[in-house]
């Protein structure tokens, strides 16, 4: 069985991100209520293709017991606001959970991981939409990591 730190990091940014006190979904809304929030492994889309991770190993040297692993984890912000509320205000609000995310990210770019063990927030689309609640921004983002096992 090929080891991977995948899991293990979709964990810790669903504890990290959640400690900011944001609302923080591991993947998709399954139950519960459309909300201002931050997906883990899910970009947001529901008509989407779900990929959780895209990830590459290989071994760190000649003889080498130990893996290179390079990998991304899809994320988004969603922001929702009733149809009174514009394009303005969820593109403000989507803006700022995004903040908190790179922040809480910039702080502990280890996600308290052993090392080697480096994280990175990378920028994607802006996607202006209609919501469950009126209108809503969805931010697309990548959580890039570069580590060994």
């Amino acid at each position: 069985m090929l080891d991977s730190r995948v899991p293990a990091t979709i964990d810790a940014l669903v504890t990290s991100w959640d400690a900011t006190g944001a609302t923080v979904w591991d993947g998709p809304i399954v139950t519960g209520e459309d909300q201002d929030c931050i997906h883990v492994g899910y970009d947001g889309d529901p008509d989407g293709d779900y990929q959780t991770a895209d990830f590459d190993s290989e071994w760190a040297g000649l003889g080498a017991k130990a893996r290179d692993e390079e990998f991304d984890i899809p994320c988004a912000v969603v922001a929702l606001v009733g149809d009174d509320g514009g394009t303005k205000l969820a593109r403000d609000n989507a803006y700022a959970l995004l903040k908190k995310a790179a922040d809480a990210l910039r702080a502990d770019p280890s996600l308290g991981l052993s090392p080697p063990f480096t994280a990175g927030l990378q920028g994607g689309p802006v996607f202006t939409e209609p919501g469950p609640k009126g209108y809503q921004v969805r931010i697309v983002f990548r959580v890039h990591v570069k580590t060994r096992i």
